[in-house]
């Protein structure tokens, strides 16, 4: 089998580029077996890590036309490969790294990285043979089965896996096209009145820049927020993010996404109708429009600040699932509850009078808290009981004066 490549080399590990086509890939390529380990126990535990993603895979080679993935590296031992070289010119200059990769048969080619997609192309190939003339970029090097060689290749599998870094929320939210929440949020920053014209900070984390004077709130929290509602608009009981997640990596139709959109827009239409303070806030064009909501002063207000924003919008979507309600209607009956953070209710929970500072690390409290003032018998007796334990030890009280503590602020 003679197969065109690139011929590199990087630090000490000489490789070569090609192009496999998938029954290439189903018939060459076989599970890590002794290569990395000969110990059963560790070749057991690298097939358990590697076993859990190809479905989903898979499913995105067999449910989209535009799949794409990046490069497999393959380690290739046994056997005779064999390289030529094959030297052109082109306008003057010559090159030498180019070739044809010769296998005699008798190799033994196992996945360095890609692991997952290597599975996920056999699988899919398998469901419909019609793709086994797609091809997919590879990178070959060598492995020996010595203890050296295996060391070597060892070292290679877990740094392509330890230093590959996972695609940051801010990326998804910029620019993936299969996310249904990354897809909404893109077009209402562009053509929701509250989310419009710098009102929604782009940062590398939930929280606003101490000197930012405008935004409403930041862009994950917007999409953490949004991904409460989508679970909501998914499915009919409450759900894990993991299972929702995976409603995400596949495209929805158009009409599905605009049913979304509109969904979205139904619960800040009627939080904007709500709150007079929002109301207010659209209406100031100035770049200090959330100065007095987010005061260093006294905190300002609970909405214009991420930590409290997102549980607050977890909670009315468990109040409207709860209650099969609309969300105009839960967010009125909120009306009346302080916003401020200064605030009886607020106190020690999310604002610390002492250092006038915001407190971050209780919003798990803060969800609970909103519904049990809404309507406790929402909440499953273990959620009360983490609500009184967590309440408790914030305000240093009995956990039997919790439920005295808490009724002046029902609504």
């Amino acid at each position: 089998m003679k197969i065109p490549a690139i011929q590199g080399k990087i630090g000490e590990t000489v490789y070569y580029s090609t192009n496999l086509t998938f029954e290439q890939i189903k018939g060459l390529v076989k599970k890590v077996d002794n290569e990395l380990h000969t110990s059963n126990s560790l070749k057991e535990q690298i097939q358990r890590s590697l076993s859990d993603n190809h479905t989903k895979i898979r499913d995105y080679i067999l449910n989209r036309q535009d799949h794409f993935f990046n490069a497999l590296v393959l380690a290739v031992y046994d056997g005779e490969p064999k390289w030529t070289e094959i030297r052109y010119e082109l306008e003057e200059e010559s090159f030498h790294n180019v070739g044809v990769l010769e296998l005699s048969g008798d190799e033994k080619i196992f996945p360095v990285d890609g692991q997952h997609r290597v599975e996920g192309i056999k699988a899919a190939i398998e469901r419909n043979p019609n793709l086994i003339n797609e091809t997919i970029p590879v990178m070959l090097i060598g492995h020996s089965n010595t203890p050296q060689g295996m060391e070597k290749s060892r070292r290679i599998f877990s740094t392509l896996n330890r230093y590959a870094k996972t695609v940051r929320l801010g990326d998804i939210i910029a620019l993936d096209e299969d996310d249904a929440v990354a897809i909404v949020t893109r077009d209402l920053l562009e053509s929701f009145d509250l989310f419009k014209n710098n009102r929604i900070k782009a940062t590398n984390s939930k929280s606003i820049p101490q000197g930012d004077r405008m935004a409403f709130t930041s862009l994950m929290t917007l999409y953490s927020c949004h991904f409460e509602i989508f679970k909501s608009f998914k499915f009919d009981s409450i759900v894990t993010d993991s299972k929702a997640k995976e409603q995400l990596r596949m495209r929805p139709n158009d009409d599905s996404l605009l049913s979304l959109r509109n969904y979205i827009i139904d619960f800040w239409s009627g939080f904007i109708n709500a709150f007079e303070e929002i109301r207010n806030y659209l209406q100031d064009d100035s770049n200090h429009s959330a100065d007095q909501y987010r005061s260093a002063d006294n905190g300002g207000n609970i909405f214009f600040r991420p930590v409290s924003l997102l549980p607050f919008v977890q909670s009315i979507v468990r109040i409207k699932k709860e209650q099969n309600l609309s969300y105009e209607d839960v967010l009125n009956n909120f009306v009346n509850i302080d916003r401020v953070l200064t605030s009886p209710l607020w106190d020690k929970i999310l604002w610390n009078a002492n250092t006038n500072k915001m407190i971050m690390r209780n919003q798990v409290v803060v969800k609970l808290l909103l519904i049990y003032i809404y309507d406790e018998s929402i909440l499953k007796e273990k959620e009360i009981n983490t609500l009184f334990e967590k309440y408790s030890l914030i305000h240093n009280i009995p956990i039997d004066q919790v439920k005295e503590h808490i009724q002046p602020f029902k609504l």
